[in-house]
């Protein structure tokens, strides 16, 4: 599965770097995207609960990026190539780059709010549904 998921956390410093988190006394500023062309800019929250899902689908072209600002979250995932099941947990901090061919479906282990970004236009029939999770 390591192919379809890529899961970075943003290091936590006072130093200019491109991508990191910096934690003060006033506040957070994380700096997620510094260079990268996207052309998809999205906001979602989830809240803990049973049943209470986001996704559950799958794309044949995009490559799909997440920054969870706040909670925790746990990504079920299916290979649809080679039908490889798995989960990873990811919390606030966490980048997530889900590639082609990856059903994924989130669900919040604590509410959560995660932005969603990607290099292309939200397109419609690359959103094809898969259930079997």
């Amino acid at each position: 599965m390591t192919t379809k998921i890529q899961i970075e956390e943003l290091p936590v410093t006072e130093e200019f770097i491109r991508q990191k988190r910096l934690i003060q006394e006033r506040g957070e500023l994380a700096l997620i995207e510094d260079g990268r062309t996207f052309r998809h800019l999205g906001y979602f929250s989830l809240k803990a609960g049973k049943g209470l899902y986001r996704g559950g689908h799958y794309h044949l072209n995009k490559i799909e990026h997440f920054y969870v600002v706040r909670g925790r979250i746990r990504i079920d995932l299916v290979d649809l190539e080679c039908k490889e099941r798995s989960h990873v947990e990811v919390r606030a901090g966490h980048k997530v780059a889900l590639h082609p061919n990856c059903a994924h479906r989130f669900a919040a282990l604590q509410d959560a709010q995660v932005i969603e970004y990607y290099d292309a236009v939200y397109d419609p029939a690359d959103d094809i549904p898969y259930g079997d999770f």
